[in-house]
């Protein structure tokens, strides 16, 4: 026996202004889930956990006062690191102060997302909180949250495992198993990287874009030029390096984040705020790399 009621999945909304009130709203129609509450930012403010329960939390930051928005994403940052499942959408002039708080966090960033993203966002943060419907039997909620669970950890760390196999690491099996490039203690100049950026744009002018898609890539160059540079490169800035979507960007940020490839360093003037750099190790195989290819006479792109 099923209750469609009682096991609909709920959102609670965090919103600051109509407009995006609504786009969550749709979103959340769209998904098949059901609207538990909508609260401002104010309320937000005073604790997420007196909201009450809720399988997904949806925060829509356009038009947050700054101060509680600061308040709020510190609470987010605690309530996801709980278990809690959120969802975060802003618009692009908050990327840097809503990245800068929530980077390395178990939270799914949205930027500027129309209404199919945030809903295709809901449906896959309600696919790992274990389905939609409860039916009632011998296996306890609990315990049945609990398996699916497991089963949805094991999993992602199946996909991880596969990502990591089929990527070589930032050691170069491949040039370990087959030469080892000779050293090379040759200077690499930051207008060297530069030039190696605009060439890879620069097939974006006479194919179109999109096709040549490769931001893991794209943003360890404009980090690495940037460390030759001695310059800092925030996380809005690394997302237009990317050439992608912002939201595909940070997604890409997280992986290079959790592969120990860069790492996200606060900005001492602006809590607000943080800048990514490349790993030491990073910027090690970067150099080594460089001077290799340089050596092959490969193509420096």
């Amino acid at each position: 026996m099923s209750d469609w009621s009682a096991a609909t999945p709920s959102v609670v909304l965090i919103a600051a202004r109509a407009a995006e009130a609504r786009q969550a709203i749709a979103a959340i129609e769209a998904s098949a889930a059901r609207l538990a509450a909508t609260i401002d930012f104010a309320a937000a403010a005073t604790g997420l956990d007196a909201q009450g329960y809720a399988d997904v939390l949806l925060v829509e930051t356009a038009g947050a006062d700054a101060d509680l928005l600061t308040v709020v994403l510190d609470l987010i940052v605690d309530y996801a690191a709980r278990g809690g499942a959120v969802i975060v959408s802003f618009p692009e002039i908050q990327l840097d102060e809503v990245a800068g708080a929530l980077l390395g966090s178990r939270v799914e960033l949205l930027c500027a997302p129309d209404i199919v993203e945030r809903a295709t966002a809901i449906a896959v943060a309600l696919a790992g909180r274990g389905g939609r419907l409860r039916e009632e039997g011998d296996e306890s909620e609990a315990a049945r949250l609990k398996r699916l669970n497991d089963e949805i950890a094991r999993i992602a760390d199946l996909l991880a495992r596969l990502g990591r196999d089929a990527t070589p690491p930032s050691g170069m099996q491949d040039r370990r198993r087959d030469f080892r490039a000779e050293a090379d203690d040759g200077v690499i100049a930051p207008a060297e990287i530069r030039r190696a950026i605009r060439a890879r744009r620069l097939r974006d002018q006479f194919f179109g874009d999109g096709l040549f898609e490769d931001p893991a890539w794209d943003m360890l160059l404009d980090l690495f030029a940037a460390d030759l540079e001695g310059a800092q490169v925030s996380v809005s800035s690394l997302c237009i390096a990317a050439a992608v979507a912002p939201t595909t960007a940070l997604r890409w940020i997280g992986r290079l984040t959790e592969a120990g490839l860069i790492a996200r360093h606060p900005d001492p003037s602006d809590r607000r705020r943080a800048f990514m750099l490349l790993s030491s190790s990073a910027r090690n195989d970067m150099r080594r790399y460089w001077q290799a290819m340089r050596r092959l006479g490969g193509p420096l792109v």
